[in-house]
């Protein structure tokens, strides 16, 4: 957030916390970035990622912290098992572990069925060789439903598009 790498979580911290030290928790104290002593990529901000969020508000140019809805978020990202150094860092991470064991599955089904064609000839090898592309049909399939969970949950909490 606002262009630093790796701080983006303790610059939200920050944030959050000079808005409940300016009371700016609801609609009716809603103050300005500038009375609130945000830098101006804040604003930015609003307008991409952290606003689809839900967690500040905006009315007529003056921001306010949504405390239910930092509350909701908060209360999923710990449901999900996401924690500070998480997120989609762990999701990705998730995703290309899927991606490397698919291919060296399929890899090694591909390397033993050869063997077998060619060399050895062997019905246990085949039966091997099946036992692999099933493993691997099964990852697959895992794979699409991992990504579909996590791109239907990043679209509900609304944060599909990164800032």
């Amino acid at each position: 957030m606002f262009g630093q790498q790796g701080g983006g979580r303790h610059r939200f911290r920050e944030i959050i916390a000079k808005f409940r030290e300016k009371g700016a928790t609801s609609p009716e104290k809603a103050m300005t970035a500038q009375e609130l002593g945000l830098p101006p990529r804040f604003e930015q901000a609003m307008k991409r990622r952290l606003g689809s969020t839900g967690i500040f508000v905006e009315i007529s140019g003056k921001y306010y912290l949504d405390e239910a809805r930092l509350q909701q978020v908060e209360e999923r990202r710990r449901a999900d098992g996401v924690t500070a150094q998480g997120g989609r860092w762990a999701s990705r991470k998730n995703v290309l572990a899927l991606r490397m064991a698919r291919l060296a599955i399929g890899m090694t089904a591909i390397l033993l069925a050869l063997a077998n064609i060619l060399y050895i000839g062997s019905a246990y090898l085949r039966i091997a060789v099946v036992l692999l592309v099933v493993v691997w049909v099964a990852l697959t399939a895992f794979q699409f439903y991992y990504l579909a969970r996590l791109r239907r949950r990043w679209t509900e909490s609304g944060s599909n598009n990164d800032a």
